[in-house]
């Protein structure tokens, strides 16, 4: 059974190795020198004190999906905003866990907590060749808000969002 939960600084290594995993599953679907870069970040010794710091933060929403041997397999990493509006900055699962609901269930379980946080609206960037993540956030009820052409990386981004609570 896997279980999504919060994470804690003594997850750091488990969800930087995740990270790093995801990233490299995404060769082909995003440009190498994109995966190379973020790879080279986060094996930065300085990236695991940043991912403490994070998780430490009140308005850093960090959460992680773990099988039943407590091996982390998927991660959602986010910000929440002043303003009541939380950034979903990151969302992956290990290839061999994928397609089975886990990226789902931790997408559900972002929205969930940043609700609780008070958070009205949820968004993300994603490439738009990354159609199963598109699928994923369209079948979670996020919609597209804009088009940023030769952004991060030199990549276009589709900026995705979804309201969780109404005025």
């Amino acid at each position: 059974m896997i279980k999504v939960r919060l994470a804690t600084v003594n997850d750091v290594e488990q969800l930087s190795n995740c990270e790093i995993a995801i990233f490299e599953s995404l060769r082909g679907m995003l440009p190498d020198s994109y995966v190379d870069s973020e790879i080279r970040n986060l094996r930065r010794p300085e990236s695991v004190q940043r991912m403490r710091n994070w998780i430490q933060n009140p308005n850093g929403l960090i959460l992680l999906a773990e099988d039943d041997d407590g091996k982390t397999i998927g991660v959602a990493l986010g910000t929440l905003k002043k303003d009541g509006v939380a950034h979903l900055g990151f969302l992956g699962v290990i290839p061999n866990h994928r397609r089975r609901g886990f990226g789902s269930r931790l997408l559900r379980q972002f929205i969930a907590e940043a609700g609780k946080r008070v958070a009205h609206k949820v968004f993300l960037f994603t490439a738009p060749s990354l159609h199963p993540a598109i699928q994923l956030y369209v079948k979670e009820g996020f919609v597209p808000e804009g088009f940023l052409k030769n952004h991060y990386h030199h990549q276009d981004f589709i900026i995705y969002s979804k309201f969780i609570h109404s005025r």
